[in-house]
């Protein structure tokens, strides 16, 4: 591990917590022996001024899709139960493209429009029958559109093989990876431990404890798209497992076929469910739009997990989207 690529991190996030893009971060940057964790910042101001420590539980919004509905995904399609090209309506009941495949929704390309408009003024009810409904924006194939819908979709497939998303998860994904303060709703935990994140009016003032994204928010926190909390401690372990080649402390959470068809389905600037850096299959990367990110070296075994609450208390200072995306630029080593 360069330890010049992390302090140039340290600096650009100082500078960032210094001008109050975000108010703070927990950061970290491993490789197979080495870990440098740092807590800079606080969570917010006023009564929110509290000190970032390794027990602050961040809203990983789109992570969600990457640390839960892929990796679960990889695990059935491991397991035989589904394959990249079995089509959704062999799986899901009621479902107007029945030809789209789980490959494509991993792939964002399955023609599916990227979001739903209007979602404040839906119901639960309301919001599950538009995204069924939902007429295709594209041929599949034809074009990438980043679309929630579609993780939406293989939630609700993860569910119908397994009984229920967050159960599956927790039991496939997060207690083989050690990852004690992961997952939907953690209701449990104290309220102080979690990062805010947007001063929204509409749900109360400033969210903390419970899901930002409004569509996750409608469908009770649990969603394929997002909704999932963690710590950086877990998600550590959960970076660990991908720079090991998919194995936790000697047990196989995903198979060497998984990294196979990550670099098989490559194309584009995306593989399944990961963004990949300057389109290189062994650099998978991935945001959320609270101000997350995961970047992995699947070559060199790096990695670096970034979280931080850049919508606190608005999501209209974005100056953080373009540092985020340097600091990653650090991390592979493109000073």
């Amino acid at each position: 591990m360069k330890d010049e690529s992390v302090k140039l991190i340290t600096e650009r996030i100082e500078k960032a917590i210094d001008s109050r893009y975000i108010y703070g971060a927990s950061y970290a940057v491993a490789d197979e022996k080495n870990k440098s964790e740092l807590y800079l910042g606080t969570q917010g101001k006023d009564k929110y001024e509290v000190a970032i420590t390794s027990k602050m539980i961040y809203d990983l919004a789109s992570l969600t899709k990457v640390v839960g509905t892929t990796t679960r995904i990889l695990q059935l399609i491991d397991r035989g139960v589904i394959n990249p090209e079995t089509e959704v309506g062999e799986i899901l009941g009621r479902f107007k493209n029945p030809q789209l495949t789980i490959a494509s929704l991993l792939l964002h390309n399955s023609g599916l429009p990227a979001d739903i408009v209007d979602t404040r003024s839906l119901t639960k009810e309301e919001l599950t029958e538009k995204i069924r409904e939902a007429s295709l924006a594209n041929s599949p194939g034809s074009k990438i559109v980043y679309s929630d819908l579609g993780f939406i979709i293989l939630g609700w497939i993860i569910a119908q093989i397994d009984g229920e998303l967050s159960n599956s998860l927790d039991e496939h994904v997060f207690r083989p990876l050690k990852m004690k303060n992961t997952g939907y709703n953690l209701l449990k935990r104290p309220l102080a431990n979690f990062v805010p994140t947007e001063n929204d009016p509409q749900r109360g003032g400033i969210i903390q404890g419970d899901v930002h994204d409004y569509k996750a928010y409608l469908l009770g926190g649990v969603s394929g798209h997002a909704g999932i909390f963690s710590t950086l401690e877990d998600l550590g372990n959960f970076a660990s497992m991908y720079i090991k080649r998919g194995v936790f402390e000697g047990k196989e959470i995903l198979s060497v076929r998984s990294f196979n068809l990550l670099e098989q389905y490559s194309s584009g600037g995306r593989t399944l469910g990961w963004q990949t850096w300057n389109d290189d299959p062994t650099k998978l990367w991935h945001t959320g739009f609270t101000g997350t990110s995961i970047a992995l070296d699947l070559r060199n075994r790096r990695s670096f997990v970034c979280l931080t609450n850049r919508i606190y208390p608005t999501r209209k200072r974005e100056e953080w989207i373009e540092i985020r995306k340097a600091v990653t630029r650090l991390f592979y080593n493109e000073y």
